[in-house]
């Protein structure tokens, strides 16, 4: 039997480390709030009028689901605070890292195979002989 790892990502924000869990509660509350976890490219998509609260409401859930037990939650000013236009996208990459890690079990995602062209002109991968 292997060992059920913790799925948490961790990001640093600020210069202190933070850990950003999409878990169970987190997937049901971005239901309700975005109509399902497919749709977390759209909440994030520059035509919504609410990207920026979406992020900074979901950046704060994935924190605060990503705490130990007895830590003290985040409000959403307080994350608010560490995001700026420097690193807006950053955030965003590690959301979306954060969703890719704990969907592969907190395994990091290994990197596809390179793809070369063939007499065909389709894309194949690369094998190793």
């Amino acid at each position: 039997m292997s060992a059920i790892k913790d799925g948490r990502l961790p990001v640093e924000l600020n210069g202190k480390e933070y850990h950003l869990l999409f878990s169970l509660n987190a997937l049901d509350e971005m239901q309700e709030r975005f109509g399902g976890y497919d749709n977390l490219d759209k909440a994030f998509d520059s035509s919504n009028p609410q990207m920026i609260k979406d992020l900074r409401w979901l950046l704060t859930l994935l924190i605060n689901e990503g705490m130990e037990e007895g830590q003290e939650q985040l409000t959403e000013l307080q994350v608010g605070k560490m995001i700026h236009l420097g690193n807006l996208q950053q955030i965003k990459d590690a959301i979306f890292s954060a969703f890719a890690y704990s969907v592969n079990g907190g395994e990091e995602k290994e990197e596809p195979e390179e793809a070369e062209d063939t007499e065909e002109g389709n894309t194949a991968a690369v094998q190793e002989q």
